[in-house]
């Protein structure tokens, strides 16, 4: 299946060395795979108003999940998708603890940054540069009490944010003992909790359930802990070269650094494919219920040939105006009639001229019909008797296309059709 959703953490993935800008390159490729009708969506760590730098170098970002999939937005809706913030109690307990100790900590609420003025002292710049530093503090709002308003406040995150180990292992330990807690540490010294199962993973998945897409359909990108969820989701999970190894571990593929345009990369190889050659074939082998009965003839090997040519689905039956569910029909003494006995031949001919004008139209060289069937019958088909004897002959549909040079194949055929076109062209 074709991507139709790319998924991109932020720092150390998408975003440059700065944390701020993102390349040229990598710009020009999101904006050609979003003109191609592909999704965008930014999974990040961060809250919703330290994205805003991103969307404005990316202004056609569909969607964004923030707050370590707390919650996502739609941005063409300009409303939320997706929420799975703290229970309140166990919001304001962590921030009773965290009150405890001499370390900075923020809490993620309603799309924005919240810290205590008297904390902010204990900020420790862990190697970050200090351009994007001056810019995040910009975006934080600091209360005389931060517990006071976790407990009033529907948290999405709260981030233990760069300090040393001193008390690490204290804090860990009395956090874990209050329950309901998800921990990830996607940077050294940072400490992220959200409320239990939630992840990016999650997110993305709820994302998908909403708009209708399949894992097969997803891409992703990360770097970090927090991001495994997501790479494990997303058919084409991908890490950066410069992820963790327990991030490279999760994915599917590695990719190149985010300095490296690792992401541009990527698009280049799974997204902007060469055109595939078009093959016709039987709608019903693809699993539309078209067949007589009103069910299909879904063939697996028929499907998989997705992977290799444009696949161009045909009903000559429907295409001629015939119902679904409708009485068999047999080709009888030249042409096509029902089981109680009406003439069909002239729909039968209808639908043969329109599959060959779309034949024409798509420039398909061959096609895969349903075998003894009155309109898509290659070299066998029934007798007319509707006694399942079969007897040669060619369908309506088939022995015109063949008339026209294009070559036809039916459902046990499949490797032929592969072996025979192997360097076909588009």
């Amino acid at each position: 299946m074709p991507v139709k959703l790319i998924a991109m953490d932020l720092d150390g993935t998408l975003m440059s060395g700065d944390h701020i800008t993102v390349t040229e390159k990598t710009k020009k490729a999101l904006k050609k795979a979003h003109g191609m009708g592909v999704k965008t969506a930014i999974a990040t760590g961060r809250t919703m108003n330290v994205t805003e730098n991103v969307t404005a170098q990316l202004p056609f970002i569909d969607y964004v999940i923030y707050s370590n999939g707390a919650a996502v937005f739609d941005r063409c809706k300009g409303e939320s998708l997706y929420t799975m913030p703290f229970f309140s109690e166990t919001a304001a307990a962590v921030a009773d603890i965290l009150e405890e100790y001499p370390v900075y900590y923020e809490i993620y609420a309603n799309g924005g940054i919240h810290s205590q003025q008297s904390k902010a002292d204990y900020f420790v710049n862990a190697d970050l540069p200090q351009e994007f530093l001056d810019e995040y503090i910009k975006s934080v709002e600091f209360h005389e009490s931060i517990c006071d308003y976790a407990k009033k406040s529907a948290v999405e995150k709260i981030n233990l944010f760069y300090f040393g180990g001193e008390y690490y292992e204290e804090i860990r330990k009395r956090l874990l003992g209050i329950g309901g807690i998800a921990f990830t540490s996607p940077i050294s010294g940072d400490l992220e909790m959200t409320r239990k199962g939630v992840n990016k993973g999650l997110a993305l998945r709820e994302m998908c359930a909403v708009l209708g897409y399949s894992p097969d359909e997803v891409m992703a990108f990360g770097d970090a802990d927090n991001d495994i969820e997501m790479l494990e989701f997303a058919k084409y999970g991908i890490a950066m070269a410069n992820a963790s190894q327990v991030c490279k571990n999760a994915a599917k593929y590695v990719t190149l650094s985010n300095d490296e345009d690792g992401i541009a990369a990527a698009l280049e190889k799974f997204v902007f494919l060469p055109a595939r050659p078009k093959l016709l074939v039987s709608a019903c082998l693809l699993g539309e219920n078209c067949k007589y009965n009103g069910g299909n003839n879904y063939n697996e090997s028929v499907v998989a040939l997705g992977e290799k040519f444009e696949l161009i689905p045909v009903c000559p039956e429907c295409f001629g105006g015939l119902s679904t569910p409708r009485e068999p029909n047999e080709i009888k003494d030249g042409g096509v009639v029902s089981k109680s006995g009406i003439d069909n031949t002239s729909a039968y001919s209808d639908g043969a001229e329109k599959c060959l004008y779309i034949a024409n139209e798509s420039n398909c060289r061959a096609a895969v019909l349903k075998s003894r069937s009155p309109s898509c019958g290659f070299g066998e088909i029934y007798d007319g008797t509707f006694s399942k004897r079969i007897v040669k002959g060619n369908g309506f549909t088939a022995q015109l296309l063949y008339d026209n040079g294009i070559k036809i194949f039916n459902e046990t055929q499949v490797r032929e059709l592969a072996e025979e076109f192997t360097d076909w062209e588009v």
